[in-house]
């Protein structure tokens, strides 16, 4: 017999299970919160319904002892038999990452008495001013001196310390790095991080789209708790979110993307290629460099997006699925990406011939963006590379994937059918497409409204401003 405890906005179902070892009763507990939505009757009916269900599940034995268990406890349970086996490695350093703060938080409460408010109460706290805190290092010392001009000595040392090249080129031209990357840096050098760094305080709240990649984290998580049979129901399901729709995706108009594919002309072509041709194909940057030119046909205009390329401290760059079902696709492209490609593959060539055995490309894995030796391109190079081009060039603040944001604004403002463009961005529903595009699906909507008053004459003489013009009212 199940018994209900108002607590709150919500309730607590206790169901007995007979006696323990010890002659202790034994009682499961579910903690369910209605939707604020539902009228007192459905609230009660709903209520009733859960109650049946959670007697039905503790009666067959589908829950586990194992609600006992501390989040934090779980959460490492998880990643021990089934995030490190099957998440990929970018997914899995999310993860790792966002449970230092979702433990110090939830991580204390066991299973089965986390309700949806724990969580809404911990998205609530991400929001709020000065919880961002976090230790960035400037450096001020002659890094580039400490490190060696020879030849090979900066990936050498990137080697030796486990910092991307990227981020040790930053701490050069003394932009801010997180701290554990100064510590590392210091370490490799053999001397203290504040011989080298200034290491400053930062605090602000943080954005909607974090705290979306914290909510991913605890339900995934808590969906695995549901599956094993741990909790009946993921209370992270009722827990509402900050809006992303005050976000807009960041990109060129046609003027300043044209601006820009002027001014790379004058860049080397080992820049100017990738970020012409992602311009023009809206791809990934994971998707961009993980191209091979076994996935090209130089033909048709068709490509292949079959692989990605990524970057994970302490792993390094590696390959991967991309990111959904949806975005291993076909993708038509145009003559001129085409061209572009070909002008490319003409200096790689070129590259290839001259560092003859020194070439690191190979017949299984001949990637198409590369460094002079033939190495795959660094994901954070080309970002690196991309934003001192566009803060030299006067061009509004952009970033390498504000081109696949550009792509798909000329696509939609041109009048391309949304399903089209969700299609070649890979995006698994066309809703999602619409959610990012918002503004310029408007934008094309209201310039397709005008396409009847083609009509006015002859609709409405007297209303037209010819008629006005001559003198018709």
């Amino acid at each position: 017999m199940a018994t209900v405890e108002k607590r709150g906005k919500g309730y607590r179902i206790t169901v007995a299970a007979g006696i323990d070892l010890n002659g202790k009763q034994i009682r499961h507990r579910l903690n369910w919160t209605p939707d604020e939505k539902l009228t007192p009757r459905q609230v009660e009916k709903e209520l009733n319904r859960q109650v049946a269900r959670f007697e039905e599940q503790v009666k067959t034995g589908s829950i586990a002892a194992e609600g006992n268990i501390r989040f934090a406890d779980f959460a490492e349970r998880y990643m021990t038999d089934y995030g490190r086996p099957n998440l990929k490695p970018t997914t899995l350093s999310n993860y790792q990452r966002n449970l230092v703060r979702i433990n110090q938080a939830i991580g204390h409460i066991r299973l089965k008495d986390l309700t949806t408010f724990h969580i809404q109460a911990f998205y609530r706290n991400l929001q709020e001013d000065g919880i961002r805190n976090r230790e960035v290092a400037i450096c001020k010392a002659d890094l580039r001196e400490l490190i060696g001009t020879q030849r090979g000595a900066m990936t050498a040392f990137s080697a030796r310390a486990g910092v991307s090249r990227a981020t040790i080129k930053y701490a050069i031209d003394g932009k801010p790095i997180n701290r554990a990357s100064a510590d590392a840096i210091a370490v490799a050098l053999g001397t203290k991080t504040d011989k080298l760094f200034d290491v400053v305080d930062h605090r602000e709240p943080l954005a909607p789209a974090t705290i979306h990649s914290y909510h991913r984290t605890i339900s995934s998580i808590l969906e695995k708790a549901v599956k094993w049979h741990c909790i009946p129901t993921n209370p992270a399901e009722g827990a509402e979110l900050p809006s992303l729709a005050g976000h807009k995706a960041r990109y060129l108009d046609e003027p300043d993307a044209k601006k820009m594919l002027q001014l790379l002309q004058e860049e080397p072509i080992k820049w100017r290629a990738p970020i012409t041709f992602d311009l023009l194909s809206g791809l990934r940057r994971s998707e961009l460099l993980g191209l091979r030119w076994q996935d090209v046909d130089l033909d048709t205009g068709v490509i292949h997006i079959v692989q990605t390329s990524n970057y994970v401290s302490g792993t390094g760059v590696y390959v991967s699925t991309p990111k959904t079902e949806d975005s291993d696709r076909y993708l038509k492209v145009s003559r001129t990406a085409i061209l572009m490609l070909l002008e490319y593959k003409a200096w790689q060539d070129d590259m290839r011939a001259k560092v003859g055995d020194a070439w690191e490309g190979t017949a299984e894995d001949d990637r198409i963006f590369t460094n002079e030796v033939g190495r795959p391109m660094f994901p954070t190079s080309l970002t690196q590379w991309m934003g001192k081009f566009i803060k030299r060039s006067g061009l509004p603040p952009a970033c390498v994937h504000s081109l696949r944001h550009t792509y798909a604004s000329l696509l939609i403002a041109e009048g391309t059918p949304l399903v089209v463009v969700s299609n070649n961005l890979g995006h698994a529903q066309v809703s999602t497409t619409n959610d990012i595009y918002s503004h310029v699906v408007a934008s094309a909507e209201a310039k397709a409204a005008q396409v009847t008053d083609k009509f006015a004459e002859d609709i409405h003489p007297k209303f037209t401003p010819k008629a006005k013009k001559e003198g018709a009212l």
